[in-house]
């Protein structure tokens, strides 16, 4: 069964009655991030994670902690209570045998935790926790442009990933990395799944009929998506207002038309890598549109729009290629290729049988 773009009132209809409670609740848990260390370095820290020229300043409690180092008690009940461990060196101040001990108790916490170096690229005095030291960033500069982008990384890849939306929502300075992150994984997703289903599976130049029940998966994940950006910026958790504000941004019909159509004529022979890239591109140009929108209210015009889908185009051709061949390991698969083979082995095998004709006919 294939659907029209005037189908796609049907398909809201549907987004509007998704249970997205889950997702609000994950945005709402509580979170406590411990940051303990040498003043400086906890003004910093305070200073990255909260600072803001956003559309939406910070949604729920704050959950930093900033505990000085020489008043840690290792059984407080900050500690205790932690998702997660800061330590943060001034690189100016030498550690002394006292800190360097204090350090090494936290340590055996067991807790999640990052040591961020401030002012320097080495601590000095007393050396810091081989293992502590391990898992230590340094930022000399924490004015520099790239600060905090380098302490949230820092930070999220060690936070569980069920704390990351919380995380956003609640500290500014972590939120462009966690929207990138969840632009990039909606954007694999949505091409994973179009290589599983033979997405789209025909798209001739008039009509772009799509699988309707595919189209409504993928639409499904990129209003999903489009939701937790929204929560993550710090934006009112209402889902239906969320996506209504957000069309006028991206289009009604979430930048799919766009994509397929920018497709047409380029290639000669429909292929698996450009069906996935449609759905990578289309998911990808949402995301950043929608994430501008959320993080500063930047409309994005008609020709920014197609200038973004351009390069989500060309970077979903590169992630669709690399898709296909990890699919596909015996055989490289070019644009176009769909040549039969005996061999049925895992999902290679299974995306053969869904292309539609594969069996009967060749690309025309």
């Amino acid at each position: 069964m294939t659907s029209k773009w005037s189908d796609f009132g049907n398909m809201w209809g549907t987004l509007r009655e998704l249970d997205v409670s889950a997702i609000r609740d994950e945005a709402e848990r509580s979170l406590t991030i411990v940051c303990v260390g040498h003043q400086a370095a906890l003004d910093a820290i305070d200073q990255l994670l909260h600072s803001n020229d956003q559309k939406f300043g910070p949604a729920g409690a704050d959950p930093l902690v900033l505990v000085p180092l020489a008043q840690t008690q290792p059984n407080s009940a900050p500690l205790n209570n932690a998702d997660m461990l800061i330590f943060g060196v001034d690189a100016r101040t030498p550690l002394s045998e006292s800190e360097s001990q204090a350090f090494d108790q936290l340590e055996q916490l067991s807790l999640p935790f990052v040591v961020v170096l401030f002012y320097g690229t080495r601590s000095t005095g007393a050396p810091l926790p081989r293992s502590i030291n391990g898992q230590t960033v340094a930022i000399a500069d924490p004015q520099a442009p790239d600060a905090a982008e380098r302490l949230a990384q820092a930070l999220l890849e060690r936070l569980p990933g069920e704390l990351h939306l919380s995380a956003a929502r609640r500290l500014p300075g972590l939120r462009a990395t966690v929207g990138r992150n969840l632009v990039n994984t909606t954007s694999f997703t949505n091409a994973t799944y179009a290589l599983a289903s033979g997405l789209p599976e025909q798209i001739p130049i008039i009509s772009i009929p799509f699988a309707a029940a595919d189209m409504l998966v993928l639409t499904k994940n990129q209003a999903l998506m489009v939701y937790r950006l929204a929560l993550a910026y710090g934006a009112p958790p209402d889902f239906q207002a969320r996506i209504r504000e957000v069309i006028p941004v991206v289009g009604g019909a979430f930048l799919w038309r766009q994509a397929a159509r920018s497709l047409i004529g380029l290639i000669p022979i429909w292929g698996l890598v450009p069906k996935i890239a449609i759905a990578y591109a289309g998911t990808y140009t949402t995301g950043v549109a929608a994430s501008r929108w959320f993080a500063s209210g930047e409309m994005t015009s008609p020709d920014q729009l197609k200038r973004m889908l351009g390069d989500a185009m060309a970077r979903g051709r590169e992630r669709a290629r690399e898709i296909v061949a990890r699919a596909r390991p015996s055989k490289a698969i070019e644009e176009g290729d769909q040549s039969d083979t005996n061999q049925h082995d895992g999902l290679g095998a299974r995306i053969r049988r869904l292309l539609p004709g594969r069996h009967n006919q060749g690309d025309q």
